[in-house]
């Protein structure tokens, strides 16, 4: 089969398509045939050496797959050849077959599209026990979505907006904070034209955030941290700029400010939190209440241009890699 395989650390020139040999599915496995593989930007820091416990090369990329079932191991049951999945696999996501444990498949909703699928599992299952799970956000709050123009951030603001929240929400273009806008937030932010910690201010009138997930590090976790009010929580899910930041106890003691880390592999073990979540999804499925805006593909070959193009901010929403197309 065709797989991206990391050969190094390092930048995009480190991905290469090469043939491996088709893996098996072995005892309460599936193999899956992937149709499209989500790209997010934990794969580009992993692929960079700076993401936390990532892999080591050389390694085939990706996490995040849809497709269709085409072989079943021994002892699964609730599984056919030619169901169509979507899930979360330990690496090869950017292949065209990968095998993963039958328990932790996910069944594609009949009226969603391979694409579409793709965009669920990493980003959805990370805004929902981010924002509910983690973050306790209720109606009324405000929350700060740091590039919420993004495939986590579009998901994000979605779901944050159900719930009855403020929101604001940062992007680097009228055009994404337009996007954003469409989406629900209340109140979007070219981080380009104008000092984000100023706008919170006025927003919120002095008072700060209760919520806010940071994404990026560096000077925007410090500005965003003093955007928190009083008992705030702030969760960072990444450091885009690769530049993480302390956090001293003097700052967070008086205000009673809580700084978490999030990593969705902490979250997938917890059956009760991963049951309300899947709940919800069918939920807001069937209402049509959430949009996967899949706004970028490339064929798996081209998986290098999709990591170069999320880097330079040329992206919003979901970037899928398509397979056997």
């Amino acid at each position: 089969m065709k797989s991206i395989i990391v050969e190094r650390f390092g930048d995009t020139e480190v991905m290469k398509l090469e043939e491996v040999q088709d893996p098996r599915a072995g005892k309460g496995q599936i193999r899956v045939a992937i149709k499209a593989a989500g790209v997010n930007y934990a794969d580009i820091m992993q692929r960079m050496g700076t993401y936390p416990e990532g892999p080591q090369p050389p390694y085939p990329a990706g996490f995040e797959y849809a497709g269709e079932i085409d072989q079943i191991g021994e002892g699964v049951e609730g599984w056919r050849v030619g169901d169509r999945v979507m899930g979360l696999c330990k690496m090869g996501g950017y292949s065209e077959y990968t095998v993963v444990p039958a328990s932790q498949a996910l069944r594609i909703p009949e009226h969603l599209g391979f694409n579409e699928a793709a965009a669920i599992p990493c980003q959805y299952f990370t805004a929902y026990h981010v924002l509910i799970t983690l973050g306790q956000l209720q109606s009324g709050q405000t929350v700060l979505i740091q590039a919420a123009a993004g495939g986590l951030g579009t998901i994000l603001v979605q779901i944050a907006h159900h719930l009855g929240a403020r929101v604001i929400g940062t992007a680097s273009t009228d055009e994404k904070c337009d996007l954003i806008r469409g989406l629900g937030c209340d109140h979007p932010i070219n981080y380009k034209e104008k000092k984000f910690r100023d706008e919170v201010e006025k927003i919120t009138e002095g008072k700060g955030c209760e919520l806010i997930v940071e994404t990026v590090g560096g000077r925007v976790f410090d500005l965003s941290l003093r955007c928190l009010r009083p008992l705030g929580r702030l969760i960072v899910v990444g450091v885009a700029s690769n530049d993480p930041r302390p956090v001293y106890g003097s700052y967070l003691l008086p205000h009673n400010l809580t700084v978490s880390g999030f990593h969705l592999n902490g979250y997938l073990g917890n059956a009760q939190a991963m049951k309300d979540a899947i709940q919800c999804l069918d939920v807001w499925l069937e209402k049509g209440a959430l949009k996967f805006l899949v706004n970028h593909t490339f064929p798996l070959e081209e998986a290098a241009e999709a990591h170069r193009q999320i880097s330079d901010r040329k992206t919003s929403g979901k970037v899928v890699l398509t397979v056997g197309e």
